[in-house]
């Protein structure tokens, strides 16, 4: 068992977080909800995490897991790669832990490059982050040819059609300026 925060705690302040293949996570309600105002729900109303003393988060790897609440007791992260930077910026998202998204943000915009921009433009689009966006639009506009010839911006175009357009059109609104 992976313990984080101070053992000693009186169990109305303390929840766990079962994961998919580990042991259960012991962490304090108070830190939680004041760092996320979706923990703070869930710890404030008569939800079944409040209820059962645990929160389930079986969409989530272990090692976001971990990597998420490290950040919640120490407002640190660790080294981050391109796939750990992504699933934790969904899991920021997902528990809308604003600073943990923007730390996440800027690591996929100092990594992008033409073999992942289209993957952090279906991102940004999925959990509407202009900001993420708009940089990745450029990166495209910027990288045309390489990015537009390539298999990804065709898988892109087949999921995401209306994403594609918004982008290319983001070009012919650049050229009539």
């Amino acid at each position: 068992m992976y313990f984080i925060g101070q053992s000693e705690v009186n169990a109305e302040q303390q929840q766990s977080f079962r994961r998919k293949t580990e042991d259960d996570l012991p962490a304090h309600t108070f830190i939680l909800g004041a760092r996320s105002p979706v923990f703070k729900s869930m710890f404030s109303n008569d939800m079944k995490e409040k209820i059962n003393g645990c929160v389930d988060i079986e969409d989530l790897n272990d090692d976001t897991v971990l990597r998420l609440l490290r950040y919640i007791y120490s407002a640190e992260v660790e080294e981050l790669e391109w796939v750990s930077a992504i699933e934790l910026y969904v899991a920021a998202d997902k528990y809308q832990i604003l600073s943990l998204k923007d730390v996440c943000s800027s690591h996929l915009k100092n990594s992008l490059c033409v073999d992942n921009a289209c993957e952090a433009l279906i991102l940004a689009d999925r959990h509407q982050d202009e900001d993420l966006k708009g940089f990745v639009q450029d990166f495209i506009l910027r990288h045309g040819e390489d990015i537009i010839n390539s298999g990804d911006w065709e898988q892109l175009a087949e999921i995401n059609l209306k994403l594609a357009y918004e982008t290319m059109r983001l070009k012919y609104k650049e050229k009539l300026k």
